[in-house]
C-alpha cells in the first residue's frame, strides 16, 4: 500500500460540502476537482495564509472520492495581485536566497539540471512556465546559452523585468491567458506551477500543443504521498501553500491528469525539497501566535535548516516519500 493510499483511508469524514462558509475578507470563487470536475468529498485541511499574511480567511482543501484534492472556495482572479505580493519569494529568488543558499541549492539540483539538459538539444527552445526572475533557465543553459532560445511565462511585472534582464523572451500574463506558439518547444518546465492554476487539465493541454515532435514537459509539484504531508496534513504542511495552491496531486492523480490532457507520462520520481519541512514548522509556530519568531527561525532560506532536512528527504527518497514529485511526459492520446 502506498503512503498516499494509507493517508486517504485514514482521513476522517469531514462536514457536508454545503457547510463551508466562504471567506469574507478575500474575493473568492468556487473550486472543483481537476480530475472529475465534481464538488464533493471530505475535508483534508484548512488554514489561512501563514507565510505572507495576505488573508486571515480560513480556506479549505477537499479530497474528492476520485482522489483529487482541490481548494473550495478559492481566491478569484481579482485576488491574484493580493495573494502574490511583490515580496513573493519566486519574483526575486536569487536576491532573497543569498549566495550560500544558491550554492546549496545548486548542488542539490545539479542532477535535475543535468536531466533537463538531456532533453534540450543545441539550438533548442526551452520554456519555463511561471519563470519568476528567470534564474532556473539561466542555470540550465550554462555555457550553451548562446545556442539556446529561452522563453518564460510570468504575470508579475517585477519578475518579468528581472527575467528579461537575464535575456529571456517573456510571455507576459498567466499561462491560462497567454498565446503559446504551436509545436515550438523541445522542453517545457512547470516547476511548482500546476498546483497554482484553476484548470490544470486545460493548462497541460495548452502545453502539450506547444511541444515539438519529440518534445517533453517536466512537471514538478508537491507530493501528497510524502511523509511530511502526512505529519502536518491537517493544517500546517508547507506544500499546501494556502491560499495559492488550488489543486494537489500524488503519484496516481498526477499521471491521470496528464493523460486526460493529451500527454503520455514516461517517468515519475520523488524529488528532495527541504523547504517544505521548514515552512511547515514556520506555519505551526505562526499559528501559536509567534509569527515574528517563526519568520526569524524558519525562513525557507535559512541555511541552518537546509542541511538536516535535506538529509531527511534523502532518506525518504528511497521510499518515494519526498516532499516533491516530478513527472516527465510527452504528447499522447487523450483518455
Amino acid at each position: 500500500m502506498s503512503p498516499g493510499a494509507a493517508h486517504s483511508r485514514s482521513t476522517a469524514p469531514g462536514p457536508a460540502r454545503e457547510d463551508l462558509p466562504p471567506g469574507a475578507d478575500l474575493p473568492t470563487e468556487r473550486g472543483s476537482c481537476a480530475l472529475c470536475g465534481e464538488r464533493r468529498g471530505t475535508r483534508l485541511a484548512s488554514g489561512p495564509d501563514f507565510e505572507y499574511d495576505t488573508t486571515r480567511t480560513e480556506l479549505t482543501l477537499w479530497r474528492c472520492p476520485c482522489g483529487g484534492v482541490y481548494l473550495d472556495p478559492r481566491p478569484s482572479h481579482a485576488a491574484l495581485g493580493r495573494i502574490y505580493p511583490d515580496s513573493y519569494y519566486a519574483y526575486d529568488f536569487v536576491a532573497k536566497a543569498g549566495g550560500f543558499v544558491m550554492r546549496f541549492k545548486g548542488m542539490a539540483e545539479r542532477a535535475k539540471l543535468d536531466l533537463y539538459r538531456r532533453y534540450l538539444p543545441d539550438g533548442g527552445r526551452a520554456l519555463d512556465v511561471g519563470c519568476g526572475d528567470g534564474h532556473l533557465l539561466v542555470q540550465l543553459a550554462g555555457e550553451r546559452r548562446a545556442s539556446l532560445e529561452l522563453h518564460g511565462v510570468e504575470f508579475s511585472e517585477a519578475a518579468v523585468l528581472a527575467a528579461e534582464a537575464r535575456g529571456l523572451v517573456v510571455h507576459r500574463g498567466r499561462i491560462e491567458d497567454v498565446s503559446l506558439p504551436a509545436r515550438a518547444f523541445d522542453l517545457v518546465i512547470m516547476n511548482q506551477l500546476i498546483e497554482h492554476v484553476a484548470d490544470p487539465r486545460a493548462v497541460l493541454a495548452k502545453v502539450a500543443a506547444s511541444l515539438r515532435p519529440g518534445g517533453h514537459v517536466f512537471v514538478e509539484t508537491p507530493n501528497l504521498d510524502s511523509w511530511d504531508a502526512r505529519l502536518f496534513r491537517r493544517r500546517y504542511w508547507g506544500g499546501y501553500h494556502l491560499p495559492r495552491h488550488f489543486h494537489l496531486f500524488d503519484t496516481r492523480t498526477l499521471p491521470a491528469l496528464a493523460r486526460r490532457a493529451g500527454l503520455e507520462p514516461v517517468a515519475l520520481q520523488p524529488l528532495v525539497c527541504p523547504q517544505f519541512w521548514i515552512v511547515s514548522l514556520h506555519n505551526w509556530l505562526s499559528d501559536l501566535g509567534a509569527r515574528r519568531l517563526a519568520d526569524r527561525l524558519f525562513s525557507p532560506f535559512n541555511p541552518v535548516w537546509l542541511a538536516p532536512f535535506t538529509l531527511v528527504e534523502l532518506v525518504h527518497r528511497r521510499l518515494g516519500w519526498t516532499s516533491n514529485l516530478q513527472m516527465i511526459a510527452r504528447q499522447g492520446a487523450v483518455r
